[in-house]
């Protein structure tokens, strides 16, 4: 296996490794059709690697360093230097082989070289993914709870095709026509009682994890 630094040539694959990889876990609708660019104003440095096989590129690595005012200012570490885990992927037929791991010893030694305090992490939920993280050496700081579906004392949204005017016309449960409704969506909940307070099409649940180099 060979690790090394992107290159903008490999910006298809990589764009290709990532699909495949979420596809299959709790991020599948984390899709690019590029590859993630860091903000020169927030960013002052980065780390970004991809894992090669079988003349191939199997995983992906990406990892931005704040510069210092966005580290001092960061709410979950303040220090000089604070990076955030942007990517980790690895194509799904060549998980269980170490890419991951081999990946993270090479960015760790260079989040050491550049004098990086510590890494934030954020995720959802996977068995294994948290358990690789752990082994990494981090800690579990914050969670929360990404609820796809609707308040239960939400009003329900009637629909009605308005055929002449070729367009929906929508109703809410007192039968006045509205020009728009919030019919379903994505809210964020921080505490686990209050999902009995929800009707849920979809539950995922959020980590971040903060490990100190």
């Amino acid at each position: 296996m060979e690790i090394r630094s992107y290159s903008d040539t490999d910006e298809k694959e990589w764009v290709y490794t990532k699909a495949l990889s979420y596809l299959f876990s709790p991020f599948f609708d984390d899709m690019e059709t590029s590859k993630t660019r860091f903000n020169p104003e927030i960013y002052k440095d980065s780390i970004e690697l991809v894992a090669i096989m079988e003349g191939q590129i199997v995983g992906i690595l990406d990892i931005g360093i704040y510069n210092e005012d966005a580290s001092r200012n960061y709410m979950y570490y303040q220090g000089d230097s604070v990076a955030y885990f942007t990517n980790l992927a690895v194509h799904p037929d060549f998980q269980k082989k170490g890419v991951a791991k081999k990946l993270f010893e090479v960015a760790r030694n260079k989040l050491i070289e550049k004098n990086v305090e510590a890494l934030s992490i954020f995720t959802r939920k996977s068995d294994a993914t948290l358990e690789l993280y752990k082994k990494w050496g981090a800690k579990l700081i914050c969670k929360d709870y990404l609820v796809v579906g609707r308040p239960k004392n939400q009003s329900s949204v009637r629909f009605q095709f308005d055929k002449e005017n070729k367009k929906l016309n929508l109703f809410n449960i007192q039968g006045e026509q509205k020009a728009s409704l919030l019919n379903e969506g994505h809210y964020l909940v921080t505490d686990e009682e209050e999902l009995e307070n929800f009707d849920i099409d979809e539950l995922i649940e959020e980590y971040t994890y903060l490990l100190v180099i």
